[in-house]
């Protein structure tokens, strides 16, 4: 078996909770990381990834004696990188609640929640961006930014990135400007740098008679997202998805398409849609119930989508049904790919869910074949049970870690109290941590904590394994916190990377750069690339590979930190996914996490624009520019509220070649953040031919 040179802490089986080297996740699954242990109540909360190996962490927080909301940001060791027990992002006196959050693609997040500052019951919409070093963007005193300021009793918030640095948000409301009362349409806002785009009322996306509830929110590659949703103006309710582009317009008819609507004449109703993006295609699942035999209670069904709304499977309104009316109830489910590709093109997908029967709830995996009819396992009845302990195992998270494998990890109740546990699945179906045939041993311990509940588990992805995020009440029930865990995938991986990045150079290139902190058995590296478009193919494909390149080849064996690069040029405009994959001696193919790049047009002559040197900066700053033919150039810089204030080149003709925009720290005045966006016209047709498909940070310290 392979090992990982990375020292491990283990537990029934080979799985790492921290890094050696200057590491700060604490190993003892009794103790867990601290993310914030201020007095009162701290609960509810939500996570996103920091895009390099970290987590940003947000939640509700009672230490001032009304919930407010709190951010921290703990970097790939572990170490809180924000104010000790978290930064402070609304100074109104009045409740904040019920955060979401998503990653600015720059270290920072876009976090939204609901907000009583109207008073008299009511509830607005509030944001703030939280940057990198913790500072915040929206209000001139850390006020945030309305979102919506007339809703009426929005709810079921939620929010998701847009791959360019902004992020969108939805909710319902049932707002009687547009619609009867006691009719609930789908609106959404979007933020960016400067606020939001689309005022501090939001945009009605979907608004038609009846119900329109429960947004959920998956970035479509392009740069819009993909808002799935139950519409209960139909009877029975269906489960519906709209795509939804980046000037808030819905591409799939005016309320999007029908994933499922069940049999009329049974009424069967469909609630909790679970959806995520696998390249061209949308992953949805959701519960039915089976309203002709209560005792059958609810099931799961799921379906794929292509990127022009067109199913994989089956006809309008139906869908693959996978827990088949087994007695109970299956719900909670979380979706993800089986990374498959049959011979059919296409592949599955695997769902994770819990099965609640009269005595217990516990958690089991069914894998849908590719052909949206075939399961695995067969039999029985297409389950597999993933954890099945005393008492009850509840609420699924997950992860994926590799191609068709997925870290998992759930609300467990065998000791007694919750504690948290997690197992490592894969679609043979299979699982790999603390199982043993002989004794009753399912998954491994994350957090153990004698006479500690914990409960309100999220999980963020990151090399090689996960983060785990919960509250407990270790320090008294009226006290609770939150804690964190790193779990690596398994211990045994031939490569621990350290970094892995993907960035559009804009002369048409790609530029992939990697870090490993060690290397097992390791023959080397290969490229894989998909193409996010209609019409593309959905698979990856290796584009290059140690085989055939000397600079991807391994050095079998190091205990030292090693860095490797490469560029590839996809030739065409548009959105990618990069998949760096190890190899090992015997050729067993391990893929790291999928990066995102938009690459524009190099037919404009522009051959690189690179991010300012030195930055920070104290006196001043230089953009790289490279142009194959004169173009007329414009620099303009705003703060993070949006404001221009300085334009350092203002349609200035440059030559072919290379250029250095100097950017001096005089013309910003304050220390801090700033945003800096180029753009490039023809000096004949005053046409733009290149401008930032994403703002620069560019930061002051004097």
């Amino acid at each position: 078996m392979k090992q990982c040179v990375i020292l491990c802490f283990s537990v029934l089986c080979c799985i790492g909770f921290a890094s050696q080297a200057n590491a700060q996740w604490v190993s003892d699954t009794t103790k867990n990381t601290a993310i914030c242990t201020a007095a009162g109540l701290q609960q509810k909360p939500v996570v996103c990834s920091d895009e390099a190996d970290g987590v940003i962490v947000v939640w509700e927080d009672y230490r001032n004696n009304n919930f407010d909301v709190y951010a921290q940001k703990l970097n790939s060791d572990g170490i809180a990188q924000w104010t000790k027990d978290g930064v402070l992002l609304c100074n109104s006196t009045v409740s904040q609640s019920v955060p979401v959050v998503a990653s600015d693609g720059s270290g920072g997040a876009f976090v939204a929640w609901k907000d009583a500052r109207p008073g008299g019951g009511g509830t607005d919409l509030y944001a703030q961006h939280i940057n990198s070093d913790g500072s915040l963007a929206y209000g001139a005193t850390g006020s945030g930014i309305a979102v919506a300021t007339d809703a009426a009793a929005p709810d079921h918030l939620a929010i998701c990135s847009d791959g360019s640095g902004n992020a969108f948000v939805a909710w319902e409301d049932s707002r009687t400007s547009i619609a009867a009362a006691g009719r609930n349409d789908i609106w959404m806002n979007k933020l960016t740098a400067g606020g939001v785009a689309w005022g501090n009322t939001g945009l009605a996306v979907i608004s038609t008679n009846g119900k329109q509830v429960e947004p959920h929110l998956v970035d479509d590659g392009t740069g819009g997202c993909i808002l799935a949703y139950e519409n209960q103006a139909t009877v029975p309710s269906s489960i519906m998805a709209a795509r939804v582009n980046n000037a808030g317009v819905v591409q799939w008819g005016t309320i999007g398409v029908k994933i499922f609507s069940g049999d009329k004449g049974t009424q069967n109703t469909s609630r909790n849609v679970n959806v995520r993006r696998d390249g061209n295609q949308f992953l949805f699942s959701w519960e039915t119930n089976n309203a002709s035999n209560s005792s059958k209670g609810w099931n799961i069904y799921g379906q794929r989508l292509k990127l022009d709304s067109n199913r994989v499977w089956g006809t309008a309104g139906t869908a693959s049904e996978i827990s088949t009316d087994w007695v109970g109830n299956q719900i909670n489910s979380i979706v993800f790919s089986d990374d498959s590709i049959e011979s059919n093109g296409l592949a599955g997908l695997i769902c994770i869910y819990v099965n609640d029967i009269s005595t217990k709830t516990y958690i089991v995996m069914t894998r849908l074949l590719s052909n949206g009819s075939d399961f695995q396992p067969v039999f029985p009845n297409h389950i597999y049970t993933v954890c099945n302990q005393t008492n009850n195992q509840s609420a699924p998270v997950g992860v994926r870690t590799a191609s068709g494998e997925v870290l998992t990890a759930w609300v467990d109740g065998r000791l007694g109290k919750n504690s948290i546990y997690a197992q490592r699945v894969d679609r043979l179906p299979k699982r790999y941590l603390g199982y043993l045939p002989t004794v009753s041993s399912w998954g491994i311990p994350v957090s153990n904590r004698t006479n500690s509940d914990a409960d309100q588990l999220v999980m963020v992805p990151r090399t090689n394994g996960g983060i785990a995020v919960w509250r407990d009440n270790r320090n008294g029930t009226t006290n609770t916190d939150i804690y964190a865990q790193l779990i690596f995938r398994d211990g045994t991986l031939p490569v621990e990377l350290s970094s892995f990045t993907a960035s559009a150079t804009g002369n048409g290139n790609v530029v992939l750069n990697w870090q490993t902190v060690s290397e097992k058995d390791n023959a080397g590296f290969e490229i894989e690339r998909r193409q996010i478009a209609e019409g593309a193919s959905n698979n990856f494909e290796v584009v290059a590979s140690y085989q055939t390149n000397a600079t991807l080849r391994g050095v079998s064996f190091s205990n030292t930190s090693r860095g490797y690069s490469h560029i590839d040029m996809p030739g065409a405009a548009g959105f990618y996914e990069y998949r760096l994959v190890d190899v090992t001696l015997d050729g067993e193919r391990t893929p790291h996490q999928i990066k995102r790049v938009e690459l524009g047009s190099a037919s404009g002559g522009i051959t690189g624009v690179e991010q300012n040197m030195p930055n920070p900066f104290a006196d001043h700053t230089l953009i790289p520019v490279t142009l194959a033919s004169t173009l007329n150039v414009t620099v303009e810089i705003s703060d993070v509220l949006g404001r221009t204030i300085a334009t350092p080149y203002n349609n200035q003709a440059l030559s072919a070649g290379s250029h250095d925009l100097r950017i001096d720290g005089s013309a910003l005045g304050a220390n801090g953040s700033y945003y800096c966006r180029v753009t490039m016209t023809d000096p004949n047709t005053g046409s733009v031919v290149w401008t930032s498909p994403k703002a620069m940070l560019i930061q002051l310290s004097r």
